[in-house]
Order: C-alpha cells, then sequence, then structure tokens
C-alpha cells in the first residue's frame, strides 16, 4: 500500500466484510501495553485479500495515523477478528473484536500460535535480539506467516461455536484482562531486578504481568519474561517490590474471598448459608457432632471439606446436606458429560468438552467447572469494578484466582474501598477480607 489512494481503495474493497486485524509490534520481546505497531496486516474474511498498512516499517511509507486507522475500521467492517484479541486491543483500541484463538481453543482444544508460523527470517532476527526487530523483517514476511495462520484458522471454522459462552470470555475475561495489565504494577526498581535481573522495568518504574486464558479450566494463568505473577514467593522478600505508585499517598490493598471454591459450591448446588457462617467450622460441628470445635478439629475439618471437594463425596459423609447436594451435582455433570461429550459452565455456559479434560473421570471434571466457575465470578466482578473505578485514582494491578490486588489512592477514601468490597460480595454471597500495607509483602488484614 504506497499511496493513499491505495489505501482508500482498501477501505472500500473491505467495506461491510468480516476482517482478520494482525498487529505487527516494533518490537516483540516487549509488553504489547507498551509496543507500538509497526504494521497491521488485515485479511478480508470475505475474499481472503491480504492487505498491509504501514506505520513505521521500512518497506513501505506511512500513510495515516493509528487513530485514523481504528476509526476507518471501525467504520468500514462488518466483524472484526484477531489472533490475540488482548494484545491488538491494548495496541489499537479496536472495539467489538472477536478472539480467534478463543473460538479454536473452546472448539478444537488448540491454538494457532505465531511462533508455529514463523519464516526462517522470523526466527533468524529475534535471535539475535535486537530492538525494533520487526522492523528488519520484510513485510513480505510477517504477509506470508499471517496467511498461513489464516488458513490455519479457515481450516478450524467448521470445528468451532460462537455461542453464548465464547461471547462472554472474549468481552468480558479478555477485555477486563486487557484492561488490568494496561493499569501496570509499580515497583521499586532496585528491589525488583535483585530477584528478576533480566526483566524489563518500563518508564515510571512498571512492570507489566500477562495473563493467558487458554487454559483447560479456564483459570487463566499470568507470566511475562519468566516472572510468574500468579505465584509471586510469599516467603523470599519479591513481594516487597510491589509498592504503591503514590508514593506516601497510596497504599496496596489485597481483597481476597475467604474459602471460595465451598462458597462457590453453595451457588452451584443452591445450598443456603449465611454469608456470616464461618463454612468449616458449620461442616466440622457436622463432622465431628459436637458444637464447640478446637483448633485441631477446624483444621481437621478444612483438611475433611477439601478431600471431599477434589476427590468425591465419602460415604460416610453423603448424609451432610451440603455434602448430599454436591455428591448430586458431580454425578449428574458426570452423565451429561459421559452422553453429550461437553458441559456448560454454570455461569458464562461456556463448553468445556472431552478434547478439554485428558483422562476424565467424575471429580476431575468437577474441578474443571469448579475452577472455570470461580474465574467467571471472579472476573465479572473484576470487570464491574474496573468500570467503577474509571473515574478514579485506585488501580486493579493484579488478579490471582480468589483475590484482586489495587493500587490504592488514599484520596479516593475508605468508602471506595467499602464498595469494592461490596462489588466482590455479589449480593452477600461471598464472603472477602480485607489487607493494607505499605507493600504487597506486609499487607494485614483490617476491618472496615
Amino acid at each position: 500500500m504506497d499511496s493513499i489512494e491505495d489505501y482508500n481503495t482498501f477501505l472500500s474493497e473491505i467495506q461491510g466484510h468480516g476482517i482478520i486485524v494482525h498487529v505487527v509490534p516494533k518490537n516483540s520481546h516487549v509488553h504489547p501495553t507498551q509496543s507500538q505497531p509497526c504494521a497491521v496486516l488485515v485479511k478480508d474474511v470475505n475474499t481472503k485479500k491480504t492487505y498491509v498498512v504501514s506505520f513505521s516499517h521500512p518497506d513501505q511509507p506511512s500513510l495515516v495515523s493509528r487513530e485514523k486507522f481504528k476509526s476507518d475500521l471501525e467504520q468500514s467492517s462488518k466483524s472484526k477478528w484477531s489472533f490475540d484479541k488482548k494484545s491488538t486491543i491494548q495496541q489499537i483500541s479496536l472495539s467489538e473484536v472477536n478472539d480467534i484463538n478463543l473460538l479454536v481453543f473452546l472448539g478444537e482444544n488448540k491454538m494457532i500460535e505465531e511462533e508455529r508460523y514463523e519464516t526462517t527470517a522470523h526466527k533468524f532476527i529475534k535471535s539475535l535480539g535486537t530492538g525494533n526487530n520487526n522492523h528488519c523483517i520484510p513485510l513480505l514476511k510477517h504477509k506470508e506467516m499471517f496467511d498461513v495462520m489464516c488458513n490455519e484458522f479457515f481450516k478450524s471454522v467448521p470445528n468451532c461455536i460462537k455461542d453464548d459462552g465464547y461471547s462472554k470470555e472474549n468481552e468480558i475475561i479478555i477485555e477486563t484482562l486487557a484492561e488490568l495489565e494496561q493499569n501496570g504494577i509499580y515497583v521499586n526498581k532496585t528491589c525488583f531486578r535483585r530477584f528478576h535481573e533480566n526483566a524489563d522495568v518500563y518508564e515510571g518504574d512498571f512492570v507489566y504481568s500477562q495473563y493467558n486464558i487458554y487454559t483447560s479450566t479456564g483459570r487463566p494463568s499470568n507470566r511475562f519474561q519468566n516472572v510468574n505473577y500468579a505465584a509471586l514467593n510469599k516467603e523470599n522478600g519479591v513481594r516487597s517490590c510491589f509498592v504503591s505508585r503514590f508514593g506516601k499517598e497510596g497504599k496496596m490493598v489485597l481483597i481476597d474471598y475467604s474459602a471460595f471454591h465451598p462458597r462457590i459450591i453453595c451457588h452451584l448446588t443452591k445450598f443456603n448459608l449465611s454469608i456470616d457462617v464461618d463454612i468449616y467450622r458449620y461442616l466440622g460441628e457436622l463432622y465431628f457432632k459436637k458444637s464447640e470445635l478446637s483448633e485441631y478439629e477446624m483444621d481437621e475439618s478444612k483438611k475433611l471439606t477439601f478431600r471431599q471437594l477434589y476427590g468425591g463425596v465419602e460415604d460416610e459423609y453423603r448424609t451432610i446436606k451440603y455434602l448430599k447436594n454436591l455428591d448430586v451435582f458431580i454425578k449428574t455433570n458426570w452423565e451429561f458429560f459421559t452422553s453429550n461429550g461437553y458441559v456448560l459452565t454454570p455461569i458464562f455456559k461456556r463448553r468445556i468438552t472431552k478434547q478439554h479434560v485428558v483422562d476424565p473421570n467424575p471429580s476431575k471434571l468437577f474441578n474443571y467447572i469448579l475452577q472455570a466457575t470461580e474465574t467467571e465470578i471472579a472476573m465479572s466482578s473484576l470487570k464491574e469494578i474496573n468500570r467503577y473505578l474509571r473515574d478514579k485514582k485506585t488501580k486493579t494491578v493484579l488478579y490471582t484466582y480468589d483475590s484482586i490486588l489495587f493500587d490504592f489512592a488514599k484520596e479516593d477514601g475508605a468508602g471506595v474501598l467499602k464498595d469494592i468490597l461490596s462489588i466482590m460480595k455479589m449480593g452477600d454471597r461471598f464472603p472477602v477480607k480485607i489487607y493494607v500495607g505499605d507493600s504487597y509483602n506486609d499487607v494485614k488484614q483490617i476491618q472496615l
């Protein structure tokens, strides 16, 4: 595309068509939130024609700004697809993008990963470790790789279903995590370098995590540049590197769900139990047939409960209504799964198929359902929290299964934290605890 006339022809030709959009960043090693596109490849789904729009690549002139390109695509295309929606909307803030890899993953339990389709030129240039490495790879090679990826997608389409489950994952989970990543996590740079000397710390002393949603249970993993943000060590001091961007005017705030999985089971099995009741004490009194439990018995109650949840309900405990309901739920879903080859997650109605569960059995299937439900509940809350915080300084910075870490601005006031707690409780269905400290490492529980 060498002239504005070519660009206008491109817009005219894709008018009303579906398109696949693929962003080529200047440097593939930089986090997408901090990257700039050097080019964008566009495949017309109707005609299968590929277009290349350059923003800074030396092989072609830059004809339009990123903002104009975004606006033109919004107006011209009927539907927009991307192999990685999260990074695409972080670099070009397109709306209503459909994630290709999510669709293929839900349908076939596989991904169309860019690394698998790289040309020799891609592999050689990236091995050199140069900055702006994609500038050094010819646009024709970027196009060659993109076309092969698109062909793989077209072959997978007959096995994919764009249902409500897909739509909710695409709109709620991907967009929520994209926004969370963009907030960044402020660090003490010197401290962070002691633990991760080769990881990038970006302008302003921010690091950025990267969530991967393509997991069999739906529970996202979270790592970037060999930093596993989903499993930061609690003992070695690395969490002390994560501090507030607001300095003395800020705090790190952790809010987590208490007994999240047992409480999710209450929701799944329609077992009514007040949010004020300690579920482990409630079950312990039934296990041990007594109203006063020792500290040892409380610990044993937790262990017994976990055994029932993750290993199947044992015969001697099936008379306990909570566990009886759980046993029925497990068996009902297993029967449906064996008959139909899939189950739907209870909230988003996303399909978990026999392709996703290796060596399935009733307990294993239930654990997939449980982790998927955990994610869907937490992501729904997180989406609402992000929306609530948009006119405030406080930021969500890290999501880890049953907890959310916030960089809290004191000027927002305690009322903001109370509102966040209310959102996470979801109508008093899920108890939560709040912890506050100067770093992620030293948060202590408080009462609001």
